[in-house]
């Protein structure tokens, strides 16, 4: 029974720390449940609870998704709600491991167990951000908390996923030893690196005090999916192109339409040609949501192939279309669906993802007013992907949070995303279809959020300033770090790790009594010789 209220404690805390609750604080304490749940467990049973907490603590953090699935595609409720329980036992997999690595690290290292379970924690998280189609970090819940933040600009988003789960690990090995000695390191070295950060947010307002500005003109409607396909191309171009006409000429320096703002292809026809006029009387810079179809003569069968690619498109001031940029990493579900050309079948049974293609160039586009790098939709949310833009002094990510409705969903994807201004100091404009709308400053103040379904037309002030950040310099550094530093500790440790442990975990385990350490005079006598 206290086990499944631990787990049961875990799920809530993990939800609440999360957007868009942000209840940052109970981060540093939201998975010592989960961890003091299967420290005293054999591997194979520890795996298992872990397993069962990772369905739960997933399935409820996305359970937007039933709302996405029944509204957009030809899946009943009850099909739905089959899904999620499916993403759930397969995007909560990784927990299996991470619910055997307490034990089995501790009998191994003794106290070190909480370094290396936190280094643990992070590769688990690295690698299996290369799987799933929408990662998550669990240091993002601090996104709201500047000071702390900073240490992404040196380490990732890996760094402080490591500072939490390190802290969280020291209060379960601080409870069960009841002392305080294991809280100490972590708890200096967050004082550390908050001291450090707050310095740095200082310092970077300094120098953004001084930063050249961008006006930009903040678009978003209120006009959600389900309205959005229940009426015609037109009237949608129509709603962008009137929040586009209440801009003032001379008032802006940019403007943004986020992803699937323009709903024709603008590589050619009449679209591009409106979309021109805008920037002319305005005059200013415009990145432009759109799509692109690509046609390909195939003179073998006298027709043409037609390649499809969700992209931005950047004008300069005069309305000359400067570039485009294709998303290189499409959504899995969303703009394609896997295994489509290889089973036929499959688009016939799941109804609703396109049929987008991949682009393979980064593009960086020189505006005049500043060097414009546009992630698409969740490409913004992957650090190392978004380092391939290193000469952007600005981040545009246009995005169209509308599918997820009024859920959850939207919140998470912003607070994935925000992170990137500070891992590679530049500003980020986030542009959403329906909200959420915002400017991430380098050093993680969030300025001008929109609320959803809320209809925006203003002009905002971006203060513009590319510092350097080591992340940006090494990348994912700190994860190989991680991974060395937890080999070697497991090399280096001794081959009867029962004499270098402090104590052993009985049966009672975290969870329950009757805890006795190795050395306990009380404890059962030594066989006679």
């Amino acid at each position: 029974m206290a086990r499944a209220a631990a787990l049961a404690v875990a799920v809530i805390a993990v939800n609440l720390a999360a957007a868009p609750y942000d209840w940052h604080a109970i981060s540093w304490i939201a998975y010592a449940p989960f961890i003091a749940a299967t420290i005293d467990l054999q591997p194979r049973r520890a795996a298992a609870v872990g397993w069962l907490y990772g369905v739960v603590a997933t399935g409820t953090l996305f359970s937007w998704l039933v709302d996405t699935i029944v509204l957009f595609s030809n899946i009943p409720a009850i099909g739905a709600w089959g899904v999620l329980l499916l993403f759930g036992m397969a995007f909560g997999s990784p927990y299996a491991l991470l619910g055997m690595a307490p034990g089995i690290l501790r009998r191994r290292l003794g106290s070190g167990w909480v370094l290396a379970f936190a280094a643990t924690w992070v590769l688990v998280e690295y690698l299996w951000s290369f799987i799933v189609l929408f990662p998550y970090y669990h240091g993002v819940t601090l996104w709201r908390f500047p000071a702390t933040l900073q240490i992404v600009s040196v380490t990732g988003i890996w760094g402080l996923s490591f500072l939490v789960v390190w802290v969280n690990a020291a209060v379960v090995e601080a409870g069960s030893r009841r002392i305080w000695g294991p809280l100490l390191a972590p708890a200096w070295t967050w004082v550390a690196v908050t001291c450090w950060g707050a310095w740095r947010v200082t310092e970077i307002e300094r120098t953004l005090v001084n930063a050249p500005t961008v006006r930009l003109a903040q678009l978003q409607t209120e006009v959600g999916m389900v309205e959005r396909m229940a009426g015609s191309s037109s009237d949608i171009f129509a709603d962008w192109s009137s929040l586009t006409a209440a801009v003032p000429p001379g008032a802006a320096d940019l403007i943004v339409w986020p992803e699937g703002g323009c709903p024709y292809d603008m590589n050619a026809g009449k679209a591009a040609d409106a979309v021109a006029e805008m920037a002319r009387r305005t005059g200013a810079a415009m990145v432009v949501g759109g799509g692109t179809r690509q046609r390909i003569p195939d003179p073998a069968m006298g027709e043409d192939r037609v390649r499809h690619f969700n992209s931005v498109f950047f004008l300069d001031a005069t309305g000359k279309t400067l570039g485009r940029y294709d998303k290189m990493v499409p959504l899995p579900f969303g703009e394609y669906l896997p295994l489509a050309e290889t089973f036929p079948i499959l688009a016939d049974w799941i109804q609703g993802p396109g049929n987008f293609r991949a682009g393979t160039v980064p593009v960086v586009a020189e505006l005049g007013v500043a060097n414009v790098a546009a992630p698409i939709c969740y490409e913004a949310i992957l650090g190392r992907f978004c380092r391939n833009f290193p000469t952007a002094d600005l981040l545009v990510n246009g995005t169209n949070d509308a599918w997820y409705g009024d859920t959850a969903g939207p919140h998470q994807h912003a607070m994935l995303a925000a992170i990137r201004a500070t891992e590679l100091g530049v500003p980020l404009i986030r542009s959403a279809y329906t909200g959420v709308s915002f400017v991430v400053e380098p050093h993680g103040h969030v300025l001008y959020e929109t609320d959803l379904f809320e209809r925006v037309a203003r002009i905002v002030t971006v203060r513009k300033a590319h510092l350097p950040t080591l992340y940006a310099k090494l990348g994912d550094w700190f994860v190989a770090a991680c991974a060395i530093g937890l080999a070697l500790s497991w090399r280096l440790s001794s081959q009867t790790p029962a004499r270098r442990a402090p104590h052993a975990t009985p049966k009672g385990g975290a969870l329950g009594g009757g805890c006795k350490d190795e050395g306990d005079p009380k404890g059962p006598p030594a066989p006679a010789r």
